[in-house]
């Protein structure tokens, strides 16, 4: 009876030496991390190229298992996407023509590019529209170049194309006298003129017409002086002639909302709308959000868009002006982080797959601190991301986590962590923040 008892223990060591992953290295080509079991390799990849930062997680099987995180990326590269900007010269049916805009390394490939947008989002592009293409792969030499086009879309921060938007009507608009300075971030720069944000207070978006050098940037701080403003009220939208422009220094620094996820749990198979009012400006989503998402979910969370593209979550980043509470909360070593949030995301009604989303995120960026002082946000997130959602949940959850690293333990008022009882339609969103130091409350 004995010798059978150990039969399933040793069969259980077993399993565990062959099947679980061990971390092994973490690389400073962005933040790309490795860890292998016997019979496998998992890469989650953080790495940055030209074309920004690859961040996918890939299990490799086989004779991969045993190759290093640089010869894998040989075998990543035609999985990675890259964008260009280009202006549409010819539709005809499926097939676009395009010419990358000079400065585009597509452009020393060929001067015509074409691809297909079968499968891809009807953005209403024409001939003449300047759009920004997604494509993985290479460009095959051919005339018109040809590439796999996973995306595209109406570009808008162009500096060499003039803006082609709707008007402000003026005959509608209050109209703001003599000359105004303000404070604001830039959001957007095309060739004739930018829009921006107010850098403190203030919820709309002004668009100043006139010439910006290459100096400037997007998210610079800057302050104009600037006649002719209208004011349309009903889209928080001011329209104004640019006099001068300086730099200047943003006390309240914007703090980077990393990665909100939002679930939806229908009850039986229902067409959702989810809309979010964000006091900033959104630097990431996908699927792409377009004055909101409009999904077909199932009860089980799965997603699917009008292209009948499947997700598991809607996703979003974005930058905020909100100024996060960390007068009480928590104070937790790096080393303990993994098990502290396994148990105050349970307490915060999250399951056990979206608190492992939440802790794959954020744990490679928090286990190495000394001390992480950790605060769940209620009023001060959800006021600054205002959530709507169409058919109205029965359940709302929205865990938002603002942390920041700190060499010494601090003591701290503890918060109390409870949730709902998750019932009906529920809606589920998880994010955080890691706050500079000056940009909380």
């Amino acid at each position: 009876m004995k010798k059978k008892i150990w039969i399933p223990i040793a069969v259980a060591v077993l399993l565990a030496v062959l099947l679980v992953p061990l971390p092994q290295s973490a690389y400073d080509d962005g933040g790309t991390r490795e860890y292998t079991a016997l019979t496998y390799k998992i890469v989650a990849w953080n790495r940055l190229y030209s074309d920004g930062v690859y961040d996918k997680t890939r299990i490799y099987f086989g004779s991969d298992r045993n190759l290093s995180v640089e010869a894998l990326w040989e075998k990543e590269i035609d999985r990675v996407p890259h964008n260009f900007f280009a202006t549409v010269l010819e539709i005809n049916g499926d097939s676009v023509t395009v010419s990358p805009l000079e400065g585009e390394e597509e452009q020393n490939s060929s001067d015509k590019i074409s691809f297909s947008k079968k499968g891809l989002e009807n953005i209403g592009a024409d001939v003449g529209s300047v759009v920004e293409i997604t494509y993985t792969g290479g460009i095959m030499e051919s005339y018109p170049a040809q590439i796999t086009a996973t995306g595209w879309r109406t570009a808008e921060n162009l500096r060499k194309s003039k803006y082609s938007g709707t008007e402000l009507d003026e005959n509608n608009a209050e109209k703001w006298q003599g000359e105004t300075v303000g404070e604001f971030v830039i959001t957007k720069i095309h060739s004739d003129c930018f829009f921006a944000v107010p850098a403190y207070v203030g919820e709309y978006s002004i668009r100043l017409n006139g010439v910006l050098s290459d100096e400037w940037c997007i998210g610079d701080g800057v302050i104009c002086a600037f006649e002719n403003a209208y004011y349309d009220e009903k889209n928080n939208l001011v329209q104004a002639d640019l006099v001068s422009i300086e730099e200047v220094e943003i006390d309240n620094e914007g703090v980077l909302v990393f990665k909100p996820v939002i679930y939806l749990y229908p009850e039986k198979k229902t067409e959702v709308s989810v809309k979010l009012s964000l006091h900033g400006a959104f630097t990431c989503t996908y699927p792409r959000y377009d004055n909101g998402w409009t999904v077909t979910a199932f009860p089980d969370g799965t997603l699917i868009d009008s292209m009948g593209k499947t997700y598991n979550y809607l996703y979003w980043e974005g930058e905020t002006d909100a100024r996060y509470d960390l007068s009480e909360g928590f104070c937790v070593r790096g080393e303990d982080t993994a098990a502290f949030l396994e148990g105050a995301l349970k307490k915060l009604g999250l399951t056990r797959r979206e608190a492992n989303e939440f802790i794959v995120y954020w744990l490679p960026l928090m286990e190495n601190n000394p001390y992480n002082i950790i605060s769940f946000q209620r009023d001060v997130y959800t006021d600054a991301a205002a959530l709507s959602v169409t058919p109205q949940p029965d359940t709302l959850l929205r865990v938002f986590m603002a942390w920041q690293g700190t060499d010494a333990y601090i003591e701290l008022p503890e918060q109390e962590l409870t949730a709902p009882e998750r019932s009906g339609f529920t809606v589920v969103e998880w994010g955080g923040a890691e706050v500079p130091e000056g940009a909380q409350g």
